[in-house]
């Protein structure tokens, strides 16, 4: 067998099955500190707000409780911010007996963290005009 590798960040996240998630390297941009975010009015309750990050605006969506850091995610083309996870690592991981998409970090096996759901289901619980739909 094959060594099989993926890069990206490993976060805790709780709620979760075992509180951790991967976000591969193809998705994940960046780590920075948590934002100061605008809260848009009559938004779902996941979306932090907008936040100014590096001259850019973006949605900031909360994937678990508290704020230690922001992940900068380009999904779909945009950019959106997950923040309630804690980065637990950076780097190249071992995929070997991972689940479809995951890592193992530490001896365990992490899921991937589906951002593109997370994303589209906060948008269809906000009204169209705001996400330009």
């Amino acid at each position: 067998m094959s060594a099989m590798t993926s890069g990206g960040i490993v976060l805790r996240v709780e709620p979760g099955d075992d509180g951790l998630a991967f976000i591969p390297a193809s998705i994940a941009l960046r780590v920075a500190p948590p934002p100061a975010t605008a809260r848009v009015p009559g938004a779902p309750r996941e979306l932090v707000g907008i936040a100014a990050h590096e001259g850019d605006v973006l949605p900031v969506v909360a994937i678990g409780g508290g704020q230690t850091a922001m992940v900068v995610c380009a999904v779909g083309g945009e950019l959106v911010g997950l923040v309630g996870g804690t980065v637990l690592a950076t780097g190249v991981f071992d995929a070997n007996g991972a689940p479809p998409g995951g890592v193992v970090y530490e001896g365990t096996a992490v899921r991937p963290l589906d951002v593109a759901s997370i994303v589209a289901r906060i948008q269809a619980g906000a009204r169209g005009d705001r996400w330009g739909g």
